[in-house]
């Protein structure tokens, strides 16, 4: 309904909180709506933070870029655009998060998607769960959990957007939706085209600092999907999908002058979802989802000569050709996935809610390699199966007429798995593994709201990670089987503080958080004795612990203001070496290769018409981002010279929209000042770069 009210002069304030205790000012027409979802989610049991759309749409900016800004958040590029990337939460990373589009899973589909894949003009908010995963999702995952919320569309919508960007960089990405409400039948179609050189200078510390441009790092992808959805049917919502992507990424030497090795990837991806509210009884709500995957991807490395960086030429190890090792490759792995997900939500009362989730996943593998076969003189990699299921059960209490709030579950893990593995590549006799775990896992989180303004968030978890497929059996090319790990185990701990209210610009946010993590069991990323191939074991037990803090708000009429800071604690726990009565000479030292010091701070300054006109507005944003140097290896000296340096950068854009968001200008800059970062295990990343963008909007 439409009522003289409030009008509220800050885009952020209107997508922050519900309307009860924001001052007098300007009246105007304005619609009440009541509690907002980015509110309410927030106030939720568990730690979370919430990026809303007004912080991605628009710019020139991609996921990752988000995330690395958000409290506690790492995320760690190996390079340039395409380029590998791992995303930590409060220290733990990689196949630990949780990685969801709409609350679907796509961790199955690593090789063949990312999340920088999903353009941010589509996106409507971004959740970022720490350190406990909603019941709701499924599965398991121990750091956490990131959820894409895509946004829902008018019945008639057209989103076109084109990027260029420095080191001959173009995006394209396009959606396009037709709603029918007459038949309640939506469809819709859209895509994704990256190009990239990424050709830029690098500076290599284990080569005396010599300054060398990236020549073989060029990267290619391209999506395409439709979808139907049917809102009148028997269920609520219908929906179909189909995905189809390809990629190629040269593969960048970085000790070597690599010349020709390059992977790639194709996949078609199938999903349907079904929900259904009041099914069967009255107050329990159905939600259905299915994905059914098939891709290939493999590795063509057989080049017949390898270079250094001086350009001098050697003989391949082996007489099929490699530049990165003693083996040529050119593999052909088949892989199909399955995961399901059935959700039931019962409300008992305002009170009591119990929830009931299903998982379970399906993944055959079967590599082929036959010049990996030919290197070595016979059979290396072998077929696989794998499932996962997962049941679990959940309980919300709401009491004090919702100044307290309580969510229990428990959960039971359970995977199996069939293959035939080389204990040692060098040996040619390959073994029968077949292998069957169940885990018991749980949760509690609670939240108790002292005042409109002020609640507390306390949780405590036991949970459980399955190894991932490419954990156990490999990927066919560079990972070896390690049939005989362990899933994870982790028992954390959190307690926070969360103070929000409104002011006459809009909103103040301040928040606190201390966290404390056991992981047992830790599975890491090793190199083998075989050079360029590596394979995943379990290191033992790992502590962490740190805090978080962060300032968010808008500090007047058209300023806005976020700052934040975690120092996050991770160290070796282990008092033996594993596998051995030996004491760990690195027992109680900080975790190599992970950040321990780091945070960002941000302005954005906005105005409407600022250039005058009508239905214009105008955004200037500046991000600067700390991370403290830490140590590639573990610290045994003082002495010691193998570290990540520190890395302070800034980056600033503008934009400007005109004739009501139809159209978008954005321009942006990153690493302003042009300086030296490294990430990954001393990788080094782009110097400034510049991104320009145009997006059109039909709705």
């Amino acid at each position: 309904m439409m009522l003289a009210g409030l009008a509220i002069t800050s885009s952020y304030a209107q997508e922050q909180g519900d309307l009860e205790d924001i001052p007098d000012f300007e009246l105007e027409e304005y619609t009440i709506v009541g509690r907002n979802e980015i509110r309410e989610m927030r106030e939720a049991t568990m730690p979370i933070s919430v990026i809303s759309v007004k912080q991605l749409e628009g710019t020139s900016t991609n996921i990752n870029d988000a995330l690395s800004r958000t409290t506690g958040i790492t995320v760690r590029n190996t390079g340039g655009v395409g380029s590998a990337s791992r995303i930590s939460v409060r220290g733990l990373e990689g196949k630990r998060m949780g990685i969801y589009i709409d609350e679907a899973a796509i961790g199955q589909l690593s090789d063949y998607m990312s999340l920088n894949d999903v353009p941010t003009d589509m996106i409507d908010r971004i959740e970022i769960y720490k350190g406990i995963v909603p019941y709701r999702f499924g599965g398991s995952a121990l750091g956490g959990a990131v959820n894409v919320v895509t946004k829902e569309y008018p019945p008639v919508y057209l989103d076109a957007s084109y990027e260029i960007a420095s080191f001959n960089t173009h995006k394209l990405n396009s959606a396009f939706k037709r709603n029918n409400k007459k038949t309640g039948l939506q469809f819709g179609l859209g895509g994704v085209l990256t190009y990239s050189d990424n050709n830029y200078e690098m500076e290599l510390p284990n080569l005396d600092n010599r300054v060398v441009k990236r020549d073989h790092d060029r990267f290619k992808k391209a999506m395409v999907g439709g979808s139907l959805k049917a809102t009148k049917w028997y269920f609520d919502e219908v929906k179909l999908e189909l995905v189809c992507t390809a990629t190629n990424a040269e593969i960048q030497g970085i000790d070597f002058d690599i010349r020709e090795a390059y992977t790639h990837g194709k996949a078609a991806i199938t999903a349907l979802s079904l929900k259904r509210d009041n099914f069967i009884a009255k107050g329990l709500d159905f939600d259905f989802d299915a994905c059914y995957s098939y891709g290939q991807n493999g590795l063509y490395d057989a080049a017949p000569y390898r270079y250094d960086w001086d350009g001098n030429r050697y003989n391949a190890v082996s007489a099929y050709g490699g530049e990165q090792g003693n083996y040529a490759s050119d593999s052909d792995n088949r892989t199909h996935d399955f995961t399901s997900k059935l959700n039931l939500n019962y409300l008992l009362s305002k009170h009591s809610t119990f929830n009931l989730n299903l998982y379970g996943t399906h993944t055959k593998q079967k590599p082929e390699n036959e010049l990996m076969d030919l290197s070595f003189g016979y059979q290396t990699n072998f077929p696989s199966h794998m499932s996962s299921f997962t049941i679990g059960f959940s309980y919300d209490l709401t009491l004090l007429d919702g100044k307290f709030m309580s969510a229990t579950t428990i959960k039971n893990f359970n995977y199996s798995s069939q293959t035939k593995v080389l204990e040692q590549t060098f040996i040619n006799k390959p073994i029968d593994i077949s292998l069957n775990r169940n885990y018991w896992g749980g949760s509690e989180s609670l939240r108790y709201k002292f005042t409109k303004h002020m609640l507390a968030k306390a949780s405590f978890s036991s949970e459980v990670r399955i190894p991932t497929s490419e954990e156990l059996v490999g990927n066919g090319y560079s990972i070896l089987p390690s049939t005989d790990l362990k899933p994870e185990r982790c028992n954390g701990l959190n307690a926070g503080l969360l103070y929000h209210k409104y002011n006459k610009y809009g909103f103040i946010e301040i928040e606190g958080n201390y966290f404390l993590n056991e992981l047992k069991e830790m599975i890491r990323y090793q190199a083998d004795m075989i050079p360029c191939m590596a394979r995943y074991a379990n290191f033992g037990t790992v502590r962490t612990k740190g805090v978080e803090l962060e300032f968010k708000g808008d500090v007047s009429k058209v300023l806005y203001l976020y700052a934040n800071a975690t120092y996050q604690d991770l160290r070796d726990r282990r008092e033996h070496e594993t596998g051995s009565s030996a004491e760990n000479p690195t027992y109680n030292k900080r975790m190599p290769n992970i950040p321990y010091l780091l945070g960002n701070l941000g302005f954005e300054l906005h105005k409407e018409n600022l250039f005058g006109g009508k239905g214009q507005n105008s955004r200037f944003l500046t991000d600067v981002s700390y991370i403290h140097e830490y140590f590639y290896d573990f610290e045994m000296s003082k002495y010691q010279e193998r570290k990540i340096p520190t890395s302070l950068t800034f980056d600033a854009g503008i934009e400007h929209s005109f004739r009501k968001d139809s159209w978008t200008l954005s321009f942006k800059v990153k690493n302003l000042t042009d300086r030296k970062v490294y990430s990954d295990l001393n990788r080094p990343l782009p110097g400034r770069n510049f991104s320009f963008k145009i997006r059109y909007v039909m709705k």
